[in-house]
């Protein structure tokens, strides 16, 4: 019986062997993985508006737009705890319903979408978190990219001062600031 690590190890190696390695790259587990850890990392350093959780309690919504590698990833940090605030994962295959989401993860929307929904949410209290700076140019508020083989946080800091959130000192100290409001 083949388990589920084991049909993704066998479609990387297919991709490895049939596709562009950087395409593979771009949607491997190991990746997302990472950029699951990293943005949970970022929601540890972000503050928002007591307001936001008058009516979810003690529960810090976690959306995601993706593809099944991306959702999947997400799922580990169901129900763990981070500022005394209950993780759920709401996985989002249509852009409705957004109000009940505190932190926004978006992989692949396409640009014209992407676009209009990050507008959309601007200067509401949700932490949007996307993968390259294309999405801090659309308006997005935190990117996560590969640079020289490393992960690089870039934050948009007057987006995320509009909505009122707040990102801890500690964490802007290893982020590159960028602003696309020129």
């Amino acid at each position: 019986m083949l388990t589920t690590q084991k049909i993704l190890s066998l479609i990387c190696c297919i991709l490895l062997f049939f596709g562009d390695i950087q395409h593979v790259w771009s949607r491997s587990v190991e990746k997302q993985a990472v950029l699951t850890v990293l943005t949970l990392n970022i929601a540890r350093f972000n503050h928002w508006p007591a307001s936001v959780f008058e009516k979810t309690g003690p529960v810090l919504n976690f959306c995601i737009i993706g593809d099944n590698i991306v959702q999947q990833s997400f799922e580990d940090l169901n129900n763990k705890v981070v500022n005394q605030k209950r993780i759920t994962i709401i996985n989002l295959s249509r852009l409705r319903n957004l109000a009940q989401c505190q932190l926004l993860y978006i992989s692949d929307l396409e640009r014209i979408k992407l676009t209009s929904l990050l507008a959309d949410l601007k200067g509401q209290p949700i932490l949007t978190v996307g993968e390259n700076l294309a999405f801090l140019a659309a308006g997005g508020m935190v990117a996560l990219n590969k640079v020289d083989g490393k992960m690089q946080l870039n934050i948009h800091l007057s987006i995320v001062k509009q909505s009122g959130l707040v990102i801890s000192s500690r964490l802007l100290k290893l982020a590159n600031i960028v602003d696309f409001s020129n």
